[in-house]
């Protein structure tokens, strides 16, 4: 059985965020018919899931580049692979003691937040700005209350040095790190996670969860280099950056023109 798993920005999503009416028809089809549909994700589950709710998902998701599998239905985290308590206390005085001011994503009393200091507003405006209204932001105004909770993500945007954080967030260091560009804007995204969690080893767990002997996977940007390194079949919309190209095995139409829908009809 053959699992297919995508990417949602700049893959299956088009350029305006939404899913084409010949997207949501065919893959609703191909999952009525029995086809194992779902996507591996940067966003979050209360993210993502707005923009997926035209398809009938039922088998498990993958969110924050492998921190989290879920059900896509109920967001209900199934396997996590986030931070030690050492890689917490390492990441805290990194940021202190180089005053850099993260976006940070923690549960604080079984809630998902993400945490910012309100008076470095310009450091993270961008992304507040767009989710005005999101009840997980939390806007704090000390370093002690930004480290609050039981932390799983870090997103340092437009870093003045990646070279400096790159010496800290290292595999040695128990840590994961993904660097590029938003799929819509020019704005630098540094993501930080556990070493466990990536989409390569999201996608073969999850393969193993639902007893899948192939996995498709699809991508467009840097973070989906690994699970289209570890998929069976990796696949490159005509619109992703030239690094993840150069690794799948195929290339197929943009996500502005259906390319992954189009794919698995005719692949089926």
């Amino acid at each position: 059985m053959t699992l297919y798993i995508t990417d949602l920005d700049g893959t299956l999503l088009r350029s305006d965020t939404s899913i084409s009416e010949y997207t949501e028809n065919t893959l609703n089809a191909l999952i009525e018919r029995g086809v194992m549909f779902t996507y591996a994700t940067a966003r979050s589950y209360a993210s993502a899931a707005p923009l997926v709710k035209k398809l009938r998902l039922s088998c498990p998701a993958i969110i924050f580049n492998g921190v989290f599998i879920i059900d896509p239905r109920t967001g209900n985290r199934l396997i996590e692979n986030t931070y030690s308590e050492e890689c917490r206390r390492m990441a805290r005085e990194m940021f202190v003691s180089e005053n850099i001011a993260p976006l940070v994503y923690s549960f604080i009393n079984g809630e998902e937040k993400v945490s910012y200091l309100e008076d470095r507003l310009d450091d993270v405006k961008g992304y507040v700005n767009i989710r005005r209204g999101d009840k997980r932001l939390r806007p704090v105004s000390s370093y002690k209350a930004l480290f609050e909770g039981d932390i799983f993500y870090f997103t340092v945007i437009d870093p003045r040095d990646t070279a400096l954080l790159d010496k800290v967030f290292t595999s040695e260091n128990g840590f994961s790190r993904n660097i590029q560009k938003d799929t819509y804007d020019d704005t630098v995204w540094y993501e930080i996670y556990d070493k466990s969690a990536s989409k390569a080893n999201a996608v073969l767990r999850l393969a193993e969860l639902v007893h899948a002997d192939e996995i498709v996977c699809f991508g467009d940007n840097n973070n989906d280099i690994s699970m289209i390194q570890a998929a069976d079949v990796g696949a490159a919309v005509e619109n992703a950056v030239d690094a993840l190209k150069s690794a799948a095995d195929i290339i197929i139409e943009s996500n502005d023109n259906d390319g992954v829908a189009r794919y698995i009809e005719q692949r089926r």
